[in-house]
């Protein structure tokens, strides 16, 4: 009986993150707002949603990751209840490899989504044969991705001056490579808490 419920939890739980997915990807579309079912959503996902939205270090320029962590809690919660369901013992270690695997799901996301954000910038640069347009979509990526350029860059020229496109490169391979050292990093930490005995 307990299994069931637990098996009932595991699937409740996601479906709501489906839910909130398509309540995040709707407030991307302004005309959407208004209509009965976005306001429907509005009102069964942003309680849960706002509890994450005031995460300052989630926020890159203009760019709000704290659905990333919303969502993934409510991954690991998920996947909590289907272990339950399909075994009656939870060890300590299996909770803590969840959460390690939790947290560097989450900072693989981010990482992610601001190496996307940079190879579009950068592919706009060699369309356009220029790093500044006018275009307003333009000033807004650079306002978000000049900071995280600016920072990386400095890190590896010493503070000399480069062009915006080897900035955007730099960046993009140094954040690839941490990438692949965060997600190394987090996977050997969550196997070894994972075999512990308690």
């Amino acid at each position: 009986m307990l299994r069931t419920v637990f098996a009932i939890l595991a699937s409740l739980t996601s479906v709501y993150a489906i839910v909130c997915v398509v309540r995040i990807i709707l407030t991307w579309i302004p005309r959407a707002t208004f209509h009965p079912a976005t306001k429907f959503l509005s009102s069964v996902c942003d309680p849960y949603l706002d509890l994450f939205h005031g995460i300052r270090w989630m926020r890159i320029g203009g760019l709000d990751f704290s659905p990333a962590i919303a969502l993934c809690l409510l991954g690991a919660v998920s996947t909590i209840f289907s272990h339950l369901a399909n075994s009656s013992v939870l060890r300590l270690g299996s909770i803590l490899s969840l959460l390690v695997q939790t947290a560097g799901s989450i900072v693989s996301s981010v990482i992610s989504l601001l190496i996307l954000l940079l190879i579009v910038r950068l592919i706009m640069v060699f369309v356009s044969g220029s790093s500044f347009s006018g275009n307003s979509l333009t000033y807004q990526i650079d306002q978000m991705l000049g900071p995280v350029v600016t920072s990386i860059s400095r890190t590896f020229t010493g503070g000399r001056q480069i062009s915006y496109k080897t900035g955007l490169i730099i960046a993009i391979i140094t954040l690839v490579v941490l990438n692949l050292i965060v997600q190394i990093v987090f996977s050997l930490l969550a196997g070894m808490l994972a075999g512990l005995p308690i």
